[in-house]
């Protein structure tokens, strides 16, 4: 299936065309590492993974770059309250965001580009904004972007620069010229860390250093731009209004991406609100697959809605689904060469195979892909009832892996698979013969015992099987 994507740029979905062949080049906001990293983070960069993988399983060359804003006003307040130094507190939470990042199988990142770094490809573009005449130095020598000399303001968000007023999400300062006008290099203050520059000590914007890290990297434009829907304006809006007025080129990005956000009682999950739940503590409580289920159970451009019982629900559904992948796992070693079931299954995997790339090619569907898979595995269920063969449920399995490698899910290794499998098969074994034995106290106590830790023995028309409860 050819793929669409929906561009926020264009407000409809468009045929994906990389500039150059097979690769892509594709950027996504990255955090700001002064707190703890929580599910409204979460989802952004699952669902961002996702479409790394899904692009790569259809065989681009994807350059995959985040950005780490590690000098920002929030890391300054938490350096100035606990008197810690401002890359003590990066560095902290920096790690517990790759931790957790890896834990729910987000490994798609090929660079962290840390705003920094890029301190003198952020000097050269602010130097040539100025001689543009896009941007202006003021009185206390920090330097801003003025938004009046940029026609193409708000063709992104819709937003119009004489619409704007003082306080509607914009900052207020009276060193601007004119409220929307943004600032590209903030000047030191007392106690503050510095960089030098033409204009003196001071530290870049927010906006600026996603322009200079992905110039550095991809040129003067790319193909895909993610991030959570919170950030079109004004942050995007300003990326777009640097780069173009300082290369001239348009647009700076092909496709613009903007997921859902998490939702609490009607109101975004942030920081700032105090609604946010840490991912290290959600996964003190669900594996890190179940997490990443409810978080991609939904297209990206949807929001979530937050809930004990969502959750609960997602972790039931999910586990449905992982028990169908274990059952195929375990059948497939002691089902016959052929059996009557084996035409079924195979047209089975071959339609929800092409049902899902249908699904993940229509603007990266994962609802629609995770409703074809319960679909196949009601399929496989049947198929293992009706008594299928060995092929058939071989290809089975590579379709659950195919499925699992880009929503990355199912994610067990091979070899524990194939230990725990061996040892219950073993184990029900055991039981059986204790059975035709007719010692019926030993059968009991291993079928108690296997029930206590969730496993449920069933007899079926070919003996006996165990699924997890």
């Amino acid at each position: 299936m050819p793929l669409r994507v929906y561009n926020t740029l264009s407000r409809k979905k468009e045929a994906f065309v990389p500039l150059h062949g097979k690769r892509v080049s594709m950027f996504v906001c990255g955090i700001t590492p002064q707190d703890q990293t929580h599910l409204g983070h979460a989802k952004t960069y699952v669902a961002f993974d996702v479409v790394a993988r899904y692009l790569r399983s259809k065989g681009y060359h994807v350059f995959y770059l985040q950005n780490v804003t590690d000098i920002e006003d929030r890391i300054i307040a938490k350096m100035k309250s606990t008197r810690r130094a401002w890359d003590d507190i990066v560095a902290q939470y920096f790690a517990e965001f790759r931790d957790v990042m890896e834990r729910l199988q987000c490994t798609s990142v090929d660079v962290y580009a840390f705003a920094t770094d890029y301190i003198d490809e952020i000097v050269e573009q602010i130097q040539g904004l100025i001689r543009k005449g896009h941007a202006y130095v003021a009185e206390d020598k920090s330097v801003y972007f003025d938004t009046t000399t940029f026609s193409g303001w708000g063709k992104l968000s819709g937003q119009k620069v004489e619409e704007l007023r003082p306080g509607a999400r914009i900052e207020i300062e009276e060193r601007k010229r004119h409220p929307a006008d943004f600032v590209l290099w903030r000047a030191q203050k007392p106690g503050e860390p510095a960089w030098e520059s033409p204009w003196g000590p001071g530290r870049p914007g927010w906006h600026i250093e996603d322009t200079a890290i992905t110039i550095r990297h991809f040129g003067v434009q790319y193909d895909l731009h993610g991030g959570g829907t919170e950030l079109a304006f004004p942050h995007h809006e300003a990326e777009i209004a640097q780069a173009e007025s300082f290369t001239g080129v348009t647009p700076f990005v092909r496709y613009w991406m903007h997921g859902g956000m998490v939702m609490v009682s009607g109101a975004e999950m942030h920081k700032s609100l105090g609604n946010f739940w840490p991912v290290q503590a959600a996964l003190e409580r669900y594996e890190p697959e179940v997490l990443r289920f409810f978080l991609i159970n939904v297209q990206y451009r949807g929001p979530i809605d937050f809930a004990p019982e969502l959750l609960e629900e997602a972790k039931r559904s999910y586990e449905r689904l992982r028990e169908t992948v274990r059952s195929v796992e375990a059948e497939r070693r002691r089902a016959p060469p052929k059996g009557k079931a084996d035409p079924g299954l195979r047209d089975a995997t071959k339609n929800s195979l092409a049902a899902f790339d249908a699904a993940m090619s229509d603007d990266f569907n994962t609802r629609e892909a995770i409703a074809v898979l319960f679909e196949f595995a009601r399929d496989v269920n049947k198929a293992i009832e009706s008594g299928v063969g060995r092929g058939p449920l071989d290809g089975a399995a590579e379709a659950f892996r195919t499925f699992g490698d880009v929503l990355g899910l199912f994610q067990m290794k091979p070899s524990e698979t194939d230990r725990l499998d061996g040892v219950l098969d073993l184990i029900v074994g055991l039981r059986e013969d204790a059975r035709k034995r007719k010692d019926f106290a030993t059968a009991d106590r291993i079928r108690d015992a296997l029930a206590a830790v969730g496993i449920v023995l069933e007899d079926a028309r070919d003996g006996v099987r165990w699924k997890l409860k």
